[in-house]
């Protein structure tokens, strides 16, 4: 790899990301989320001028995760969390005036956002965790003054709510602890009347897309199926009508007609992204945006004609670019890079990869080259470090287009590996099920075939691979370490769970009506005999196996995977003088959302791999002098981490170190 091509820590991690984008219901304005040295916040500009951007929010520390227009384009509904708790507060902000008022004002208080109507302005159906942690009570709260007013109490436990078209509150879903499943009920009834049930096996697949006007819901769902389709389902009757069929893996996307909602196309995602068109009215929209854009594109958003089409288009070699598909010239017009500063920097190139499990099934993934890489057929010349990285979840995906971890990876001179394993979701119910009980056993088992499919190819060197990975990722990394020693050179844990049956134990209030779905498809503690199988799935019951170099970052404030998961494991193996080396980040949660936090964790991260891989490590530099992080234990084992940390004006290291 030449030194031209390598990019920077900063660029990956630091410098400016946009994404989010929406066309604003009027269709004049461009919102979109921009994050950069400061924290995210939402810019707008006008649809036809995007460079002349300006940001309307200017939150500081952990800025927006998500936002929302209200109809008649006078207000934006911004969502942040407060410290990594996930305790999010909901702010409107005035569009005209950029003022900002905090709707949920209480940091002890979890919100979420169900609905803004055109026939209610000023108004927003909210709800509300404050009076008991678990459930949600809902409200119409006053974007003017704040002022709530009570809508539901909700008595009746349950753990969603949809809107009607009208902004009216009209069904809500309680999730049913004998066998997980999902009720549906009609609050327009007095009880409240069930109308659907879906099963456990498609409840990962469900989505409501919309509630139209006559009264039914449109939605993901596995009807007579193992793949998602589109069905539209009678909220009167419980009659369920499909409307559009899978093909090759779950409907993931829908594009519908402005207006009427009758479904133009839907996107399937089985390796990269497909589009099936479903109406002639678009077949040469298609057809044309395919052949300017590529086949690996998202439809985002819409103008309220449905005449111009905001477009998200996904590169094997370049950050996602968005762009505007015109219908009536039909001609796609560039707006901007998701990752300006990344535009003229030559990437490494990811390519989409499948493989058979060693008992049939089929498994997908990402594989990321270093730029420059001398190649043979596709494969190169030299066996190379391999980077295992493992997706969270364990009910999500890894999909093809940039990903800012494979490239940090590659730039090191690693080869960087992301598998879709049993358990992912997107391809089918069976697929999913199959990971059922099968934590440390069959879906361990497709990585270790992953790791063997690279050795087999050519790419990996099989002395020099490490697995890596956030959350079920994590576990993962421990698992690889504890359960299979000698297949991995190192492991880097963020917030993976080490002990299953206290991780059960200690879910955070929101996701009580969870716990069905985790005990049927991980293991219930329940009974003496649940309780044993989870122990022996735990990496803390193996902790004496774990020989290779670890490390393990962790922040403070984790609801999910709680502090004690981390700490307790790197305890153990300090006390046996295993290589482990334990960050704790005491204004952090689930996942590293401030940019000093990153840079400091990536650059560490850095440093440990290329100790066991050989890779190539960027100096720290600054990018450790205003992270908030501790050493809890391990700093002699990161090469250069005590010297870099020596002049900082905060804690050092607790726990083991001097």
């Amino acid at each position: 790899m030449h030194a031209s091509a390598r990019v920077s820590r900063r660029e990956l991690f630091a410098h400016e990301e946009n994404r989010a984008l929406q066309i604003s219901p009027d269709g004049a304005t461009l919102s979109f989320i921009r994050s950069g040295a400061g924290a995210p916040n939402v810019w707008l500009a006008a649809l036809d001028a995007p460079h002349d951007a300006k940001p309307i929010t200017f939150f500081s520390g952990r800025g927006v995760s998500e936002y929302r227009w209200t109809p008649d384009c006078r207000h934006l509904l911004v969502m942040k969390d407060v410290a990594g708790e996930e305790h999010t507060q909901l702010h409107a902000v005035d569009v005209a005036t950029g003022a900002i008022r905090d709707l949920t004002a209480d940091p002890a208080v979890k919100t979420k956002l169900l609905s803004a109507s055109a026939g209610l302005p000023d108004t927003a159906l909210v709800a509300f965790n404050s009076r008991d942690g678990r459930y949600f009570d809902v409200y119409r709260v006053d974007l003017l003054t704040g002022v709530r007013t009570l809508v539901l109490k909700n008595d009746a436990r349950y753990t969603d709510f949809i809107a009607s078209s009208s902004g009216r509150l009209r069904v809500a879903v309680r999730v049913n602890p004998e066998d997980g499943s999902s009720t549906y009920f009609d609050l327009s009834t007095s009880p409240a009347r069930a109308f659907l049930t879906v099963p456990l096996r498609a409840l990962r697949s469900s989505k409501v897309l919309s509630v139209t006007a006559r009264g039914t819901l449109v939605m993901l769902y596995a009807f007579q199926s193992d793949l998602a389709n589109v069905v539209e389902v009678d909220i009167e009757t419980g009659a369920i009508r499909q409307l559009a069929q899978a093909r090759t893996a779950d409907i993931v996307d829908v594009l519908d007609e402005q207006g009427s909602g009758a479904i133009l196309a839907s996107r399937e995602d089985p390796l990269v992204g497909v589009w099936e068109v479903r109406s002639p009215q678009v077949e040469i929209d298609f057809a044309l945006l395919g052949a300017q854009a590529g086949t690996s594109f998202k439809i985002v958003s819409q103008t309220p004609d449905g005449q111009r089409w905001l477009v998200q288009i996904a590169s094997q070699h370049r950050p996602d670019d968005y762009a505007i598909w015109s219908r009536e010239r039909r001609q796609l017009t560039r707006l901007f890079s998701s990752r300006p500063t990344l535009e003229a920097r030559e990437l490494a190139s990811t390519t989409a990869i499948e493989f058979r499990a060693a008992d049939g099934l089929r498994i997908t993934g990402y594989l990321t080259l270093p730029a420059n890489t001398p190649l043979d057929h596709g494969r190169p010349r030299e066996r190379l470090a391999l980077v295992l990285n493992v997706h969270g979840g364990p009910w999500l995906r890894d999909e093809f287009g940039f990903n800012a971890e494979a490239q940090w990876l590659a730039a090191q001179g690693y080869a960087a590996l992301s598998i879709n394993f049993r358990g992912s979701c997107g391809f089918g119910n069976a697929f999913m099920e199959a990971a059922d009980g099968a934590w440390s056993a069959a879906m361990h088992d497709d990585l270790l075939d992953a790791v063997q499919w690279a050795i087999d190819q050519g790419i990996a060197d099989p002395q020099k691979v490490a697995i890596y990975g956030l959350s079920y990722g994590g576990y993962s990394a421990l698992v690889g370490l504890a359960f299979t020693p000698g297949v991995f050179a190192c492991a880097v844990d963020i917030a993976g769970p080490s002990n299953l049956v206290s991780l059960l134990g200690a879910m955070p209030a929101w996701w009580t009506f969870q716990r069905p779905q985790f005990a049927l498809r991980m293991g219930d503690p329940a009974s003496a005999a649940g309780e044993a199988e989870l122990r022996e799935r735990s990496p803390i019951s193996r902790v004496s196996a774990i020989t290779q170099p670890l490390l393990i970052a962790q922040g403070t404030n984790d609801p999910r995977v709680r502090v004690d998961q981390s700490a307790t494991i790197a305890a153990a193996l300090a006390v046996r003088k295993r290589p482990v080396t334990y960050l704790l980040y005491p204004d952090e949660g689930h996942e590293f959302e401030k940019t000093s936090t990153r840079l400091s964790f990536y650059a560490i991260a850095e440093h440990f791999l290329a100790a066991s891989l050989g890779g190539v490590a960027e100096p720290y530099g600054s990018d450790l002098d205003t992270c908030s992080m501790s050493v809890e234990t391990g700093i002699e084992l990161v090469p250069g981490l005590d010297h870099a940390l020596a002049g900082r004006q905060m804690p050092r290291t607790h726990g083991n170190n001097p």
